[in-house]
């Protein structure tokens, strides 16, 4: 892969396949061998392992849109800054649906080779999407 542009390019085709849902698009910027540094409870590896992620989010969030606010660029790699929105329709990270609209803004790096994304670490914030929707967190005092 060579360019900023052409890694923000293909970072923004990631995305848009995600909102999508589809799974061949997918296959088309991300390697079957795909390493997932910060995976969700039960993904499996590679490729199958993101469409597993993919497919949780929109059972979790119906509506699913993702809008890329940054790109940055440098060598193989790209960062990224999305904002995931969505209804909060179905399961999400353990809490049952609240048909409450819900944001989740991440940042993500991936590393490129032959165009493919082969590296995936990525920083949602989860916390506060959760907390929007109605999660507690009691943390006990010292």
């Amino acid at each position: 892969m060579g360019s900023a542009d052409e890694l923000g390019l293909a970072y923004r085709r990631l995305i848009a396949a995600v909102v999508a849902n589809d799974e061949v698009a997918l296959a088309r910027v991300v390697s079957a061998d795909i390493v997932d540094h910060s995976p969700v409870p039960g993904q499996q590896p590679g490729l199958a392992g993101i469409v597993f992620w993919m497919q949780g989010i929109h059972a979790g969030l119906s509506g699913l849109t993702g809008s890329v606010e940054d790109t940055v660029a440098e060598g193989d790699k790209v960062a990224g800054r999305v904002t995931w929105q969505g209804t909060h329709s179905g399961p999400f990270m353990g809490l049952a649906a609240t048909g409450l609209p819900v944001t989740v803004a991440a940042i993500h790096i991936l590393r490129f080779e032959d165009g493919l994304a082969v590296d995936w670490w990525g920083v949602p914030d989860l916390y506060g999407a959760l907390t929007r929707m109605g999660a507690r967190f009691d943390i006990p005092p010292d």
